[in-house]
């Protein structure tokens, strides 16, 4: 078990769910993890199934689906009073320049640490950021801090992405 400075252990749940996001047939598409008596544990694991979209991931770059997990996130946090950590299997498409459009798919996490959250809070999930990460796996994630609707939006995250792998 993968223990953290703040004396958080993680729950190998997280670990063999985000096996289910990250490989195989990867049958999920988010999941949300949550602090609880001093326990990283799985809040939420969502399939394509449960977010009912019929549209291309790569077409919209998962907007539609990225939109589901944000009001997900924003209904779990009471409207971001609180903090989580999250993966989600961003599908997107990227031009790259000499090689047309290519298809990506990348785990992106995030630590989401509003401002509206305790001070206590977002201390605890601070320090036992590096225990889920090292649970899950650092080289499969691209990790973003985030702290408010701004930083988590569809678009800014696109582009980061985008950013990135473009000259790949």
């Amino acid at each position: 078990m993968h223990g953290s400075t703040s004396g958080v252990l993680v729950n190998p749940d997280v670990q063999s769910t985000f096996m289910k996001l990250s490989e195989g047939k990867k049958e999920f598409r988010y999941i949300i993890f949550k602090i609880e008596d001093r326990e990283v544990v799985v809040e939420s694991a969502v399939t394509q199934e449960d977010l009912g979209i019929s549209g291309d991931d790569y077409e919209d770059s998962s907007k539609a689906a990225f939109e589901k997990f944000v009001a997900d996130l924003k209904a779990r946090t009471d409207g971001y009073s609180d903090c989580r950590y999250a993966v989600f299997d961003f599908k997107f498409t990227c031009s790259r320049v000499g090689a047309g459009a290519s298809k990506m798919d990348k785990i992106v996490f995030l630590q989401l640490c509003p401002d509206g959250a305790s001070i206590k809070k977002k201390m605890v999930y601070a320090s036992s950021a590096s225990a889920i990460k090292a649970s899950l796996g650092t080289g499969k994630i691209l990790q973003f801090q985030v702290s408010d609707e701004s930083e988590m939006s569809h678009k800014e995250l696109l582009s980061k992405l985008t950013e990135k792998y473009a000259d790949n």
